[in-house]
């Protein structure tokens, strides 16, 4: 019986170990999102579910502090939950940081061919610098020509040293007529 309560409680030591372990990985990095400056979860958060987890230890099963199988089910699940929270949480930063990088780099010079296909993602921009295009309408709807005040149709010819946006990421962008150059800020591809 002995052996018994030491597996239990060794367990739940593992749970909560575990639990932290999760805590201070996400934590990692001065000033980063996850970290001890910037939380995903505050630090009274986390106090209070160590608390009510060690409350829960300590009041379930006999007099003697044993854990029952359901608890200890019930902590590896949350764990599990808070495991997936974090990653997702951090994947979800890392699109939007790498977003937030293709704006900050500011214009790139992109070489066109006749024939090819230059598609924004939302919130892209373009300038036709060289050569002829015309718009491509998206499924949502079409681009807009900022400079000339203007929802471009599709098909319509855009205007060299014209600012065109994209709102959405529906397959909007510049079929090339002639080779020239683009200016793209943010996400764009070539086909």
């Amino acid at each position: 019986m002995r052996f018994k309560r030491k597996s239990q409680w060794a367990m739940v030591l593992f749970v909560l170990f575990t639990f932290a372990a999760v805590i201070a990985v996400s934590a990692a990095g001065s000033g980063q999102p996850g970290s001890d400056t910037d939380p995903l979860v505050t630090k009274s958060y986390v106090d209070q579910q160590i608390a009510k987890l060690q409350a829960q230890a300590g009041s379930s099963g006999t007099s003697s502090g044993t854990v029952d199988a359901q608890t200890i089910t019930q902590l590896q699940t949350d764990v599990g939950d808070l495991t997936k929270f974090i990653i997702d949480a951090m994947t979800e930063i890392q699109t939007l940081k790498a977003r937030v990088d293709a704006l900050e780099k500011g214009f790139v010079t992109v070489q066109v061919k006749a024939g090819q296909k230059l598609l924004v993602s939302s919130g892209s921009e373009a300038v036709l610098r060289s050569g002829k295009a015309t718009a491509i309408k998206g499924s949502k709807g079409s681009l807009v020509d900022v400079t000339g005040a203007a929802e471009l149709a599709n098909g319509a010819f855009v205007a060299l040293n014209h600012l065109v946006i994209s709102s959405e990421s529906d397959g909007r962008g510049l079929l090339i007529k002639a080779d020239g150059y683009v200016l793209v800020r943010g996400p764009y591809s070539v086909n």
